[in-house]
């Protein structure tokens, strides 16, 4: 899958008018996978695709670097913090005294550059009571097209106890349209995705 780096270079070259034209036109002849890709970049999202746990690993130290010295991680489960382990020392249980959040999630929404969480991910807290910045791991086997087929992933995945809420974030840059509708209601999140290749 090494049309995420083609994608991102050929970008960088066009302009955002070009993209959203040829985005517009084209959005049925783009595979689901690299319209997730275009959409999450042009929603403000910091995308990284791996093929290998050791390169998630030092994608992790990369975003630790960018993000600062002052790095608190709270998580949504155990497992994550385990796959980090080197960084336990700086993890804790306190989403208060955090401010990154390292969670995994259900769903990537293609055709919105979404990610869909669940109040498992979220425990059972409202977006803007966590801190401001998530690092969200992924596999590209949680990509579906749409939220109603995101919805009937959670009704097969949790046939005896569905989870209590969820949400879309797409609004990962402060300077979003404010009037525009698709964002009434929602959250600024600086957001990193880790997506890892498990197809």
């Amino acid at each position: 899958m090494n049309f995420f780096k083609k994608i991102f270079s050929t970008r960088n070259s066009e302009s955002k008018k070009e993209v959203s034209q040829v985005n517009s036109i084209f959005d049925d002849d783009i595979p689901a996978d690299e319209q997730f890709a275009i959409k999450f970049n042009e929603n403000g999202g910091k995308f990284i695709y791996c093929t290998s746990d050791f390169e998630v690993q030092g994608v992790f130290r990369n975003i630790l670097k960018e993000i600062g010295v002052d790095v608190k991680i709270s998580y949504s489960n155990g497992s994550l913090k385990s796959m980090f382990e080197e960084y336990d020392s700086l993890f804790t249980s306190n989403i208060q005294d955090s401010n990154v959040y390292l969670t995994d999630c259900e769903y990537l929404i293609t055709t919105l550059g979404g990610i869909m969480l669940s109040s498992n991910q979220l425990k059972q807290k409202k977006t803007e009571e966590l801190p401001e910045i998530f690092i969200v791991f992924a596999k590209t086997s949680q990509m579906v097209k749409d939220i109603t087929e995101g919805m009937r992933g959670i009704n097969f995945k949790y046939t005896k106890r569905k989870p209590t809420g969820l949400v879309t974030l797409r609004s990962f840059k402060e300077d979003r349209n404010q009037n525009d509708i698709m964002n009434y209601g929602g959250t600024y999140k600086k957001t990193y995705l880790i997506l890892l290749e498990d197809l």
